[in-house]
């Protein structure tokens, strides 16, 4: 038999409160994720061309594509973790066990965490990314004169 735990009313309902914002922030998050995927695709494919430009080397799009594809692969866990969290809260209900209890806070902790470092991450690719297209933008103004 599960340990049930004592949990107030109030901490029950402000759990469940949050339940549908989070399960709506996940499902929001998957649909970005898709386009996401779809975009990466139809520039890799060469479907969706918006970023050539004259000067522009024509792979840069399917680059560019592939990065879209990556980071939708990244995106997918931190909805998946929301989704997850969204259900075990269900599992929070009525007697209150304490491997449900568990299970949520777990979820939101594998969530946060996930979220955390890949802030991190992002903010460490963009640092490069900026880098990166300085010295490019450099490199192109130096050998086009």
């Amino acid at each position: 038999m599960a340990q049930q735990i004592v949990v107030s009313e109030g901490m029950l309902e402000a759990l469940q409160a949050t339940r549908p914002w989070v399960k709506f922030i996940a499902i929001v998050w998957f649909v970005g994720v898709a386009f996401m995927a779809l975009f990466g695709v139809a520039m890799t494919t060469g479907i969706y061309r918006g970023f050539s430009m004259p000067g522009m080397p024509v792979f840069f799009g399917k680059v560019l594509g592939i990065f879209y594809i990556v980071m939708a692969l990244v995106y997918v866990m931190p909805a998946l973790y929301l989704y997850r969290y969204a259900k075990a809260i269900v599992g929070v209900q009525g007697v209150v066990t304490m491997a449900g209890f568990e299970d949520a806070l777990k979820q939101q902790k594998s969530f946060w965490k996930y979220f955390g470092i890949f802030i991190i991450i992002v903010l460490a690719l963009y640092v490069l990314f900026i880098f990166g297209f300085m010295i490019a933008g450099m490199y192109l103004v130096a050998h086009h004169h």
